[in-house]
């Protein structure tokens, strides 16, 4: 059977920080639209959303600012009613700008400053560091699940270290090559081994979260080119995730991708067959030059997955908000806005 509709929107930092009559606005707000779920940000290893203790040169300068413990403080409001996931985001800029060795080379040899290599994620200190933060939210704070956000590799891991794991799962001695000797970035060995190591990272962050009942949550790209191209060039296959993840929250970002709202419709026809209460759809509010998806858009796509016969959906981020977007979130949701109960994702066993 199955379970009651995901409903969700994302909270970052600055939503998080506002004081708390415009946070008892923003609340009944959601609940008058039926809001299920609602994302809040955790931080990175960088700059936290929360008073990690014996880490306080990583608290975020609203953390340090304010003297509040923003993600407990949003996690007792409001998982009174509504299903609350802690968003961890990978990218770690600060963190790796100290720790030069750590960061992933392009496929051009140039240092990506936002993302670890894959070594260093799956066999390195970074990875070690992040499953520690997974850990320390998982054991100490009343949320319902962790969500892992900018979790791929695709531009990002060319680095010695991680030709090295290349090696030793597909048995060649080198990356696949183009006719100029440049990598192959799209060789379907480079997919294959990159989706095992994020799947293997995954395993362990899943480990953790189900250790203290918490579910995991990780975020994938789609195909653009098609549905079931899945993100497996970034490092999604969505059947090794879920192998360990409870579910997976499907970035259709439209506004960027430059795709029909109607092809939403096609993502949730084919994501069905990994259990209709296995996959959120996100709807990104972004779009291309800076501008915002349209409302009527953003209509079109939600009624377009729910004819795909997958209800789930998740908005973000709330900072592009506006009032016509309200209106929508009203008129889809309609039926169960102001009542609906908070979700409960499916329990899965913990990983042995």
């Amino acid at each position: 059977m199955a379970q009651s509709s995901v409903r969700a929107v994302s909270l970052d930092l600055t939503d998080m920080v506002q004081p708390s009559d415009a946070m008892d606005r923003l609340e009944q707000r959601m609940r008058d639209v039926g809001v299920t779920m609602v994302a809040l940000s955790a931080g990175r290893l960088d700059w936290t959303g929360f008073r990690w203790s014996g880490h306080e040169e990583r608290w975020s300068a609203g953390v340090r600012e304010s003297g509040r413990d923003l993600l407990m403080e949003g996690a007792q409001r409001l998982g009174r009613w509504a299903h609350v996931s802690a968003v961890v985001d990978v990218f770690a800029p600060r963190y790796l700008q100290k720790r030069p060795s750590l960061r992933a080379l392009d496929a051009a040899g140039r240092p990506i400053p936002y993302h670890a290599s894959t070594h260093a994620l799956v066999n390195g200190p970074f990875g070690d560091e992040l499953i520690l933060m997974i850990a320390h939210i998982a054991r100490h704070y009343p949320v319902d699940s962790i969500t892992l956000t900018e979790l791929f590799y695709y531009q990002e891991g060319y680095g010695a270290d991680d030709l090295a794991l290349y090696r030793e799962y597909s048995g060649r001695r080198d990356w696949p090559r183009t006719a100029d000797g440049s990598i192959d970035v799209d060789h379907a060995t480079i997919a294959a081994w990159r989706s095992v190591m994020v799947a293997q990272f995954v395993a362990r962050a899943a480990r953790v979260a189900h250790s203290y009942s918490k579910q995991l949550f990780v975020d994938v790209r789609v195909g653009w080119d098609s549905p079931a191209s899945e993100g497996r060039r970034s490092g999604h296959d969505y059947r090794l995730l879920l192998q360990h993840a409870d579910r997976l929250v499907l970035w259709n970002y439209i506004g960027l991708s430059g795709a029909a709202p109607e092809y939403t419709a096609s993502i949730a026809q084919y994501v069905r067959r990994y259990g209709v209460d296995r996959i959120i759809i996100s709807y990104g509010l972004w779009a291309k030059r800076g501008a915002v998806l349209s409302a009527e858009a953003l209509q079109q796509a939600m009624i377009a997955g729910q004819e795909g016969n997958l209800p789930h959906a998740w908005i973000t981020p709330l900072s592009l908000m506006q009032e016509e977007h309200w209106q929508t979130l009203a008129t889809v949701w309609r039926g169960s806005a102001g009542c609906a109960p908070a979700i409960t994702p499916p329990r899965r066993a913990p990983d042995r």
